[in-house]
């Protein structure tokens, strides 16, 4: 059943996005306020993607009614369903409103501390330690990161579209190991991830239309609540005492645009720069001037997405008994890409000035 969800969700997105381009393709970011903006394509294109994303969740969330097997679930009769629901509406919102009036940074900072205090207090936290209001504080950092980090990372053609999707794999792989799977949440991930494939297709480089805030904010609270729902809940203790291998499959979850977003605020914050300006000074732009074309970068941040995932996938499955051994080896491959991007960041930084 949900292989003819996927395939059916997955026609919906092509042809929703079909019909948004065609009815909604002066939809594009004012003119006049341009200048507010650094964008990495040439050429104005619709920020409209978001709708689609948001629509096939709406699709998602209401076929589980229609779906006895699924809401029988007692998965679903849980209020976390309607945590995600509101949480999600609140992101794209937020990110419409954006994409329409070019708020300043200070509305989606808000924005983004409401979704994380409404997860707190619906009790979505990340129990990292024994302390609640530790927990709190943490949970609020990742919401609030991962929202601007998938924020950031749409910088160009089909880049936070296929990162994303991979992401939601990583999701469903954890979520199908679990003991008790959440059929609701797996029905709603499904429909989102076809989404984004359908999406992919008018956005990979030469891309047609892009996803706007609406879509990179619907995104961005959308995977942190999954996240702290499945990929923060792998450990061995079961002690309030914080252990390295919890943090460790997020982080390779979401390797790629952690890696994009630490670059950047460091540099700018290095260079005296808000980190919250906009520029083309990210890992995916200074791939760029190396030499790669953009569909070259949008290719070695699926194949790094999708190396993450078959990590994850080995972590999952063979490894019982947490070491320090592998938590060691781990932490090096995180390391080892972080350093390999920042050595190509250095190549094309070098590049581009000699082009200058």
């Amino acid at each position: 059943m949900l292989a003819v969800f996927f395939v059916i969700a997955l026609i919906l997105s092509i042809w929703v996005n079909q019909w948004l381009l065609k009815t909604l393709k002066d939809t594009t970011i004012r003119k006049e306020d341009r200048s507010k903006l650094v964008r990495w394509a040439a050429q104005e294109k619709p920020a409209i993607g978001g709708f689609s994303f948001f629509c096939l969740f709406l699709i998602a969330c209401s076929t589980l009614f229609l779906a006895p097997n699924i809401t029988a679930s007692a998965a679903y009769t849980t209020s976390s369903f309607y945590l995600l629901f509101l949480t999600s509406t609140i992101g794209f919102l937020v990110g419409w409103i954006d994409d329409a009036y070019i708020m300043p940074a200070s509305f989606k900072l808000i924005g983004q501390l409401v979704c994380a205090a409404i997860m707190i207090v619906g009790g979505i936290t990340i129990n990292i330690s024994g302390n609640w209001g530790f927990n709190a504080v943490f949970t609020t950092f990742w919401v609030v990161g991962i929202m601007n980090s998938i924020n950031m990372l749409d910088n160009m053609d089909g880049i936070t579209t296929s990162v994303s999707a991979v992401i939601i794999l990583s999701i469903l792989l954890v979520l199908g190991k679990t003991t008790t799977i959440n059929q609701a949440d797996t029905w709603i991930l499904i429909g989102v991830f076809a989404s984004l494939l359908g999406f992919l297709y008018y956005n990979w480089s030469p891309a047609k239309m892009y996803m706007g805030d609406s879509g990179s904010q619907f995104l961005g609270v959308f995977l942190a609540y999954m996240s702290i729902q499945y990929l923060w809940g792998i450990r061995q203790e079961e002690t309030g005492i914080f252990s390295i291998q919890q943090l460790l499959i997020p982080a390779l979850a979401f390797m790629m645009p952690l890696i994009d977003t630490t670059t950047v605020f460091i540099r700018r914050i290095a260079r005296g720069q808000s980190p919250f300006v906009g520029g083309r000074d990210h890992t995916t732009h200074h791939l760029a001037y190396c030499g790669l074309s953009d569909s070259q970068v949008g290719i070695v941040f699926v194949a790094m997405s999708l190396l993450n995932f078959l990590l994850i996938y080995w972590i999952i499955n063979h490894i019982n008994n947490w070491s320090f051994a592998n938590s060691l080896l781990i932490i090096a491959f995180g390391l080892l890409c972080f350093i390999g991007m920042q050595f190509l960041y250095e190549i094309g930084k070098k590049r581009q000035q000699a082009n200058a």
